[in-house]
């Protein structure tokens, strides 16, 4: 890559996330006028838009549209001052003048780019589905870890060690397939620290796990289709607070700052689940019951003003506008961390939707689907074709198919028998 082309890839991922200068948004648009660009240019959106859930890119002749309004404006001249590129000192215009026209065309066109991917993504041309007879596999350990800064860091595809310090504390990805936040000193948990508090996200996609290991050592497994925010480290901070979209299990560690404990709070969908010391699991997926279950010690969960209860191991607590608490067999809902799909006098659009998270798929249901109950348990690593034969006991057929589109998720279709 040479300098230019260096350069025009820094200021485009700059000026597109929006933390561009002012200085830099200028001069990106200034390079974005030159012919020589183009090419690059149009690399850069590609890639944009496929890193933007946009999978299918633009249409050679829709980038052509979009670019033309910039290489094609009426030039009215403007001084310009221009960034030296190490070997790019040619790239520039030499006369240093540039159409301010184009300049707003260009800012224009981007404009017009970022809201046009919503819309273009919304016009798809009619999917075609066929049936599909090849395997679908099980999901694995596949997560993104989102840095206080804005970095994402791919855990699926990231080597084994160091992959960044915060805060005094090293994040590491384990030979086993784990993220470890180390301290640099076990001291700086307790010290008085005013510097601010940074925060990371670890996601997973549907189709994904993982399990981390937080400062404090929290050991948390996550399951497909969810994230968790959490500080990058607990010094001096009076409660550990962290933030759950989906499911994950928690085994939390006590932590003690002197003689004052340090609660451990989980925010998730329609509840707060304060730990007292305990392995507990949360389902807050938004499609499901926000669903807290404790094997061991206790939790208080509690909506302010609405709701509050400590619960026992065995118990589980349903928030709704109020709170349900259950007795149910504990294992049941932390079998997804131990590699099974356990089910209990379940229906098929309970059992559907795990199936949909881990296999990445989408559930479509054809006529009338008897309301049968399903109890027994069934490996995740298998192949879905094979653990679908769960349905055959209901007396329910299914089909799996594919669409024309490769980027498009295949599809489970659920017909009576």
């Amino acid at each position: 890559m040479t300098g230019a082309e260096a350069r025009l890839t820094y200021l485009f991922n700059q000026y597109m996330d929006g933390s561009a200068s002012e200085d830099e948004a200028e001069e990106f648009l200034l390079l974005v006028n030159i012919d020589d660009h183009k090419s690059a240019l149009l690399t850069l959106m590609d890639n944009y838009l496929e890193g933007s859930t946009f999978s299918e890119g633009l249409k050679e002749d829709q980038k052509r549209n979009i670019l033309k309004n910039i290489f094609q404006a009426p030039v009215v001249s403007r001084t310009a001052q221009f960034i030296p590129v190490p070997g790019a000192e040619n790239s520039l215009p030499k006369d240093k003048t540039l159409s301010w026209t184009r300049l707003l065309a260009a800012a224009l066109v981007f404009l017009m780019l970022a809201v046009g991917t919503y819309f273009i993504k919304n016009q798809h041309s009619p999917v075609l589905y066929s049936q599909y007879h090849g395997k679908l596999i099980p999901g694995g350990n596949k997560a993104t870890l989102t840095l206080a800064d804005g970095t994402k860091v791919s855990l699926t595809d990231a080597t084994n060690g160091k992959l960044a310090e915060q805060a005094g504390v090293s994040i590491r990805k384990t030979a086993d397939g784990q993220l470890l936040y180390e301290l640099k000193e076990v001291s700086s948990l307790v010290q008085q620290d005013k510097s601010p508090i940074l925060y990371n996200t670890i996601s997973t996609p549907a189709g994904g796990q993982y399990q981390l290991i937080l400062p404090d050592r929290t050991h948390v497994w996550l399951n497909a289709a969810s994230s968790l925010r959490y500080p990058s480290s607990f010094a001096a901070l009076k409660e550990r607070r962290v933030e759950l979209k989906g499911e994950a299990y928690f085994e939390v560690a006590k932590l003690n700052a002197g003689a004052v404990h340090i609660p451990f709070i989980v925010a998730s969908r329609k509840q707060e689940v304060e730990v007292l010391g305990t392995h507990f699991n949360i389902n807050s997926y938004e499609d499901e019951f926000a669903a807290t279950t404790l094997l061991e010690g206790s939790i208080r969960v509690s909506r302010p003003a609405v709701f509050e209860r400590v619960i026992a191991p065995g118990e589980q607590a349903l928030a709704g506008q109020d709170l349900q608490v259950i007795h149910v067999d504990p294992s049941t809902a932390v079998a997804w961390k131990n590699g099974l799909f356990k089910f209990e006098n379940a229906d098929i659009y309970t059992i559907m939707k795990q199936f949909s998270r881990w296999y990445n798929v989408d559930v479509v249901y054809e006529g009338k689907i008897p309301n049968n109950k399903f109890t027994g348990e069934v490996y995740r690593n298998m192949d879905a074709s094979k653990a679908l034969k769960i349905l055959s006991y209901a007396k329910i057929n299914f089909r799996i198919e594919a669409a024309d589109h490769e980027n498009i998720r295949k599809k489970i279709v659920i017909t009576p028998n």
